[in-house]
């Protein structure tokens, strides 16, 4: 049968032309075997151990044998991915350590801590660009608001917007977006990293619910910030209360004298929770320490008074010196003290000079008047 309008002997080189380039293109045929060892040799470890069980070839032990030695190679292919992958992401390069991960999982069989060492460098990865993403955000930010004032400015001085620097119509238009971007940012931030990037968004393109958010933001970090104070506080007092109560047990006043003392000491009645419990705890300590010190003052006053009665003067002073160290204002020890002072003073004026002591006749004997003389006679 003829074709109609072709000729027989250009079809049949036609033909003849397209059998030998389809003859060019064919893969010579290789058994299972020479497939696995090629697949070894192009480092297809996995590829090699399907083959295997795909085939099964003869004889089995041996090929059970060579695949031994396949996994073998595979697990070492896959440690020296491991270790080189961890080397290169050591220096920060997380794209180049995944390049290398997902060329062994192509080749090798599979491994969790692969996967997972994967998926950590992908989180590393996605977090890295999301933070610079986002300084860069911020950095475009605030020279965006910078040259729209700049150029707010630079308007009353040109008759002509065209001989403005920048066009800031142009500028403008690229505000709301990119205050989008930053508010979005700040949804993923906390305290004063997520106040910034709101009130940056609102410079870029005012906004009458983010500015309410602005407001509200600012309410809540004043008032955690309170809270925070108040915690540190609590925090203080607890460990004043601490000491001062150590102090009280040890009997030691003028120590415990230095907490309460102060004229602070009193309570806040804006004080809530553990701060306004320290600060009740503070007080009802101090004035412990103050019943405690009236006692010693008395105590003192009366032990100076014994020892003035028996004659001791300066060991009264001392004793009443003592007791208004630790009781300044109490009225009793400081009149007691000058009273003997006074006493003291007049002592001093009527004591009578002792008189010289006498002198041993025989430990420096007087030398005789006439044997004196006639020692100088001699001499001259």
């Amino acid at each position: 049968m003829r074709l109609p309008g072709a000729r027989p002997g250009l079809l049949l080189a036609t033909l003849a032309l397209l059998f030998f380039q389809g003859c060019a293109g064919m893969q010579p045929f290789m058994t299972a075997e020479d497939q696995i060892e090629a697949a070894v040799e192009e480092g297809e470890y996995q590829r090699a151990l399907e083959l295997i069980d795909e085939h099964e070839p003869e004889p089995a032990a041996e090929w059970a044998s060579r695949r031994e030695q396949i996994e073998i190679m595979a697990q070492e292919a896959a440690e020296q991915a491991m270790k080189d992958a961890r080397a290169v992401s050591a220096e920060g390069a997380v794209a180049e350590a995944l390049g290398i991960l997902e060329d062994a999982e192509s080749r090798l069989p599979e491994s969790e801590e692969r996967a997972r060492f994967i998926d950590q460098l992908e989180r590393q990865r996605q977090v890295g660009l999301r933070t610079l993403q986002q300084r860069h955000d911020v950095l475009e930010a605030r020279n965006l608001v910078q040259q729209l004032r700049l150029l707010e400015i630079m308007r009353p001085l040109v008759p002509d917007t065209d001989q403005l620097p920048a066009d800031p119509d142009a500028l403008s238009e690229r505000a709301p977006a990119l205050a989008e971007a930053l508010e979005q940012y700040a949804d993923d931030s906390e305290g004063r990293e997520r106040l910034d990037l709101l009130r940056l968004a609102q410079d870029l393109s005012p906004v009458s619910e983010r500015a309410a958010r602005i407001r509200e933001l600012q309410e809540e970090m004043r008032t955690r910030e309170e809270d925070k104070d108040r915690e540190e506080q609590a925090e203080r007092l607890s460990a004043i209360n601490a000491q001062l109560r150590q102090a009280l047990q040890a009997g030691e006043l003028q120590r415990a004298a230095q907490w309460c003392r102060s004229r602070d000491i009193q309570l806040d009645e804006d004080a809530s929770g553990p701060d306004q419990a320290a600060q009740r705890a503070r007080i009802s300590l101090c004035d412990e320490w103050r019943e405690q010190r009236d006692q010693r003052a008395e105590h003192l006053l009366e032990e100076g008074r014994r020892q003035y009665t028996a004659g001791q003067i300066q060991e009264a002073v001392n004793t009443w010196e003592e007791g208004l160290a630790l009781a300044p204002s109490h009225s009793g020890l400081a009149t007691a003290r000058e009273r003997a002072l006074r006493v003291l003073e007049r002592l001093d004026t009527l004591r009578i000079p002792e008189a010289p002591a006498p002198v041993d006749p025989e430990a420096s004997p007087i030398p005789d008047t006439e044997d004196a003389e006639g020692d100088e006679e001699s001499e001259s």
